[in-house]
């Protein structure tokens, strides 16, 4: 006789079951978000809808010849029940709202901290809308938007995996002090470079990461400059993450004052690879890290050099910080953390329960 029992019946039926169930609560996620470049946003975020266990497509609205016609086409034959639109500069309300029309969801994700003459009329022709800072949340309610609602956009971690750092690659990675962003001659751009030529002329090794300066007489000066000659290019994704594994220290300057309860993901794309977080300190960073616990922050240039010299010499205790700020975030700030707070604000606002 079979060694096979009801017991084993009964647990075989369970696993169908709890098969039947986890299939038919997969949602169908279309998402619309830049993909054009590889470090564009739109890849790492339909990874993280995907590791929730969702049917996802991305649209490049930015990519596509005739971006409001494709995505019509696109969602006719996918049948999404949610449409998340990060930005959509590209796409028109109507566009939005023959969707609508068709029984899909709409939401709005802005993730920047301006106010583009393109934002109002898209917002308004969605269901939901999300900003990445509270502080913008009277610009939406100027436009007739009640309710709008905080979403921050974090780290998908899986996006910045690699097998191994290599010894030319370290050697092109290596520095006590690296940046990584938009450094130029533009106003609120030049304090980033101001910065890293004072630690050069303290005699730190310094690395810039970004996009690079402009090829042009006016900027001469720029790149002649030792910041100028420690740009190496852009880093994303794995190369993102050598980048940080090799440097002592990560600065940020953002470019602008903070908008409240707002904070960009590069914050968490950096903490999350376990690299030292050195920020000029902008209000409202302290609702995300612990100071001096998971990152640290300087007030003015004098007190930066005073820190990466401390913090270069004291390497338990940078570690140890770095190690903190990298928990939290995976803790907290990852995109499947967004994703699923953006799932709940869509069921508590009359959309599916995804």
């Amino acid at each position: 006789m079979s060694g096979y029992s009801i017991a084993n019946a009964s647990s075989g039926i369970k696993k169908k079951v709890a098969h039947f169930l986890q299939r038919n609560s997969m949602a169908r996620v279309l998402l619309s978000a830049s993909a054009k470049r590889p470090w564009s946003s739109g890849r790492p975020l339909e990874v993280a809808v995907r590791d929730l266990g969702h049917d996802v497509r991305l649209f490049d609205f930015r990519s596509a010849p005739q971006p409001n016609a494709a995505l019509i086409t696109l969602a006719e034959s996918f049948r999404p029940d949610i449409h998340v639109m990060r930005k959509g500069d590209t796409l028109n309300p109507k566009t939005l709202r023959a969707l609508s029309a068709r029984g899909i969801y709409n939401v709005f994700w802005h993730s920047d901290a301006d106010f583009p003459s393109w934002l109002p009329p898209l917002a308004s022709a969605c269901d939901l809308c999300c900003v990445q800072s509270r502080g913008m949340f009277d610009e939406f309610r100027r436009i007739g938007i009640d309710d709008p609602h905080w979403l921050m956009e974090g780290v998908t971690p899986s996006c910045f995996e690699y097998d191994e750092i290599t010894p030319a690659e370290r050697r092109r990675y290596q520095c006590d002090v690296a940046l990584i962003g938009t450094a130029s001659h533009r106003p609120g751009y030049t304090k980033r470079l101001d910065a890293l030529n004072r630690l050069a002329r303290e005699g730190l090794k310094v690395r810039w990461w970004g996009r690079r300066l402009p090829l042009r007489l006016s900027a001469l000066r720029q790149w002649l400059s030792p910041a100028g000659r420690a740009w190496g290019g852009r880093v994303w994704g794995p190369t993102f993450a050598k980048a940080c594994h090799c440097s002592s220290i990560l600065l940020t300057l953002p470019r602008a004052p903070l908008v409240a309860g707002g904070l960009s993901n590069r914050a968490f794309m950096a903490t999350a690879q376990g690299v030292f977080y050195l920020s000029l300190y902008r209000q409202g960073i302290e609702e995300f890290f612990e100071l001096d616990r998971e990152i640290v922050v300087f007030h003015d240039e004098d007190e930066m050099v005073e820190k990466v010299r401390y913090y270069l010499t004291h390497e338990a205790e940078r570690k140890t910080i770095a190690e903190a700020g990298r928990r939290r975030t995976l803790a907290h700030y990852t995109n499947q953390h967004t994703f699923r707070r953006l799932f709940r604000l869509v069921a508590e606002h009359g959309g599916p329960k995804i």
